[in-house]
Formats: structure tokens, C-alpha cells, sequence
């Protein structure tokens, strides 16, 4: 009977909090609340935030390749060709 009650009481103090009152509860000390909108994000702003010296191929992607879309999509060869230095 002890055993019972102390397993039950361990299974209840290891147990997730409900989630009927704030979902986000839990996690608002390790995340921020923001808000949920779409940016429209260009070639330009994707090479900048991979960094690296990558930026400086800007113009040439823009008019060779014109979209992100099509960019993200670009093969290694592709960008080779280019003149774009690649890893594999």
C-alpha cells in the first residue's frame, strides 16, 4: 500500500503541467512572444544573414537567378558556373 501511494505521488510531482489555462506557460522564460507576420525576404537580406562573404555575389544571383525561390532551388553546378565558389 505505501508503495503505491509514494509511486503515485512521484508519478504527479514528474507529470507536465495542463495546458487548460496557458500553453505557453512553460516556455515564456525561454522564448519571446512575438508577433506572427510574414517579411518578404530577398536575395539580398538571405546572403547577408548567411554572412561569410557571400554578399558579395548579390548582383550577379539577382541577375542571373532573379528570385530566392529559384535560388534556393539552384544547383552546385549551377552556381559554379556562375563563378560562385561551392562546397559540395
Amino acid at each position: 500500500m505505501a508503495w503505491r501511494q509514494i509511486f503515485f505521488v512521484s508519478q504527479k510531482s514528474f507529470s507536465l503541467p495542463s495546458t487548460t489555462a496557458n500553453s505557453s506557460h512553460g516556455f515564456s522564460r525561454f522564448f519571446s512572444k512575438s508577433a506572427h507576420y510574414i517579411v518578404k525576404v530577398g536575395i539580398p537580406e538571405f546572403l547577408n544573414g548567411i554572412g561569410g562573404g557571400v554578399e558579395t555575389h548579390v548582383t550577379k544571383l539577382e541577375t542571373e537567378i532573379g528570385d530566392l525561390n529559384k535560388l534556393l532551388v539552384t544547383r552546385t553546378l549551377k552556381l559554379k558556373k556562375l563563378g560562385i565558389p561551392c562546397k559540395h
